[in-house]
């Protein structure tokens, strides 16, 4: 039987659905796309547009939906939170970042410390590019 999950990514986004179409056929993802909510490349996309693509993706009956837009986590402190509730609450399904699900995985494994290269600048970063990056890569909790 296959097993539907949704995908939301940037408008900008060119490579999602190639990946995840890489995937066996009983994994089928569909897709929603997001405008910009900034002037950046990396900025979060629009609060209006997570929503209703949200409600769309719960409408196709999927079991999980993923924000595949990790930079955007780096952003505010409650990002993951307040957009995962946003998210849930139109799909009527589970959700989460891909911040999160990278978290998750390294919790799993076990994982206590990592190092990790970043292409984010300091204006992603907000200026503090110790903060944000040990903020998206703590796995103590």
């Amino acid at each position: 039987m296959p097993r539907h999950f949704g995908i939301l990514v940037p408008s900008t986004n060119t490579t999602c659905e190639i990946e995840f179409c890489r995937l066996p056929p009983d994994l089928q993802v569909h897709t929603g796309r997001l405008g910009k909510g900034g002037n950046t490349p990396f900025s979060p996309s629009l609060d209006a547009d997570v929503t209703y693509q949200s409600k769309l993706l719960g409408d196709a009956r999927v079991e999980v939906i993923a924000l595949a837009q990790t930079s955007a986590s780096l952003f505010a402190d409650d990002y993951d939170e307040v957009t995962v509730k946003r998210m849930t609450e139109a799909s009527g399904v589970p959700s989460l970042t891909s911040a999160q699900a990278i978290g998750r995985a390294l919790r799993a494994l076990g994982t206590l410390r990592i190092a990790m290269a970043t292409p984010y600048s300091a204006e992603v970063k907000d200026g503090t590019p110790d903060a944000s990056v040990m903020r998206f890569t703590d796995t103590s909790s």
